[in-house]
């Protein structure tokens, strides 16, 4: 089943992989390569759990087949990025870096860490008929955050590392006044208000009742005693609007959560050799899995430059438009982004002036 799940991972990421600006015959033979090498690790582990030694102990194997999870999890994740990613930015050792990055890292780490122990806690608690519930619950989310903040954790250092060299070492620095900056804010948030997808309740009433209609089924062939079946069905339902109601509360509350966010940035735009930093948010020209697609000039509804990268999550991607407003004074930059970003880009359509310099 690891096998399978490794394999359908693989083939899901290959057509990002290729379209990729990183992309080489090279990397992909480590690739494959690595690949083989996490199958036979997954071969291994499953025959060392279901040998003889601890195959008399259900309790031993979920133990130890949790932990070989966690571990090929982690290290495959890791190993692929040093691949895929290799580039990191070289600082000097007297050189500070910036946070930003891991320290929102730390935060969901916390979080996770807040939400072990208080399932470790309702285990205690609990009759010794439901202990196996909070424990259970606790365990799948550890297998599946676990891997996912190992790996955001080593790229929010990369970050970091990307955004230190930036700001310490910019092709372009642009600082707006408080009042440009406040200007630029109130159209930006009117830009995405007309971008962005509407909240459709009819949408979400159909959601509910199809999750409802599984949730029967499953009722219906599970057996048992009408009663608590009847209880588990209504409390998966109330969970399942809970869900959309809380939804709908992150939808209405994230212009003002957004006002806030870039309100609260810095009134100023990096431009460097390994990326821009902007709004309070750092992006890299070029990852296997996010890179610049397009650099151009807007000038409605004010003079900015607009960054178009394509970003992939598996077989599927998305565009991420980035806006930065160009300050009065500084439009010869613009030749200088150019030539810097033609550079450092080379598959990407840019244009910022009438001709590259």
């Amino acid at each position: 089943m690891l096998v399978l799940i490794a394999i359908l991972i693989v083939v899901g990421s290959l057509g990002a992989w290729r379209v990729s600006p990183l992309y080489s015959l090279k990397s992909t033979f480590k690739l494959a390569g690595a690949f083989l090498l996490l199958v036979a690790v997954i071969l291994g582990a499953e025959r060392g759990i279901f040998s003889k030694p601890v195959s008399h102990s259900p309790i031993a194997q979920a133990i130890l087949g949790f932990v070989a999870f966690l571990v090929i999890s982690i290290g495959a994740s890791v190993g692929i990025v040093r691949i895929t990613d290799k580039h990191v930015a070289q600082l000097p050792s007297s050189v500070k870096l910036v946070t930003l990055h891991r320290h929102k890292i730390y935060k969901w780490i916390f979080r996770l860490t807040v939400y072990l122990l208080v399932s470790a806690a309702a285990a205690l608690v609990l009759p010794s008929p439901w202990t196996w519930a909070p424990m259970a619950v606790g365990g799948f989310v550890l297998m599946v955050c676990g891997p996912m903040l190992g790996l955001a954790f080593m790229m929010a250092r990369r970050n970091d590392r990307g955004m230190t060299a930036v700001i310490t070492n910019p092709w372009v620095h642009w600082q707006y006044t408080p009042e440009q900056w406040k200007a630029w804010v109130t159209k930006e948030l009117a830009w995405e208000r007309a971008t962005e997808t509407q909240w459709s309740w009819k949408t979400a009433l159909i959601f509910d009742l199809f999750c409802a209609g599984l949730f029967a089924l499953g009722v219906l062939f599970n057996g048992g005693i009408t009663g608590e079946n009847l209880a588990i069905f209504s409390g998966l339902c109330g969970l399942m609007v809970l869900l959309t109601l809380i939804l709908y509360w992150v939808v209405r509350t994230h212009p003002g959560r957004r006002s806030r966010q870039l309100l609260a940035a810095s009134p100023e735009a990096y431009f460097g050799d390994e990326g821009m930093f902007c709004d309070g948010a750092y992006m890299q020209w070029i990852l296997s899995g996010r890179y610049l697609l397009e650099a151009k000039l807007q000038s409605d509804p004010a003079a900015c430059v607009v960054l178009v990268f394509e970003s992939f999550n598996g077989s599927t991607s998305v565009k991420i438009t980035k806006r930065i407003p160009i300050p009065e004074d500084r439009a010869a930059d613009l030749a200088i982004l150019q030539q810097k970003i033609d550079v450092s880009c080379s598959t990407a359509s840019v244009h910022l002036v009438s001709h590259s310099v």
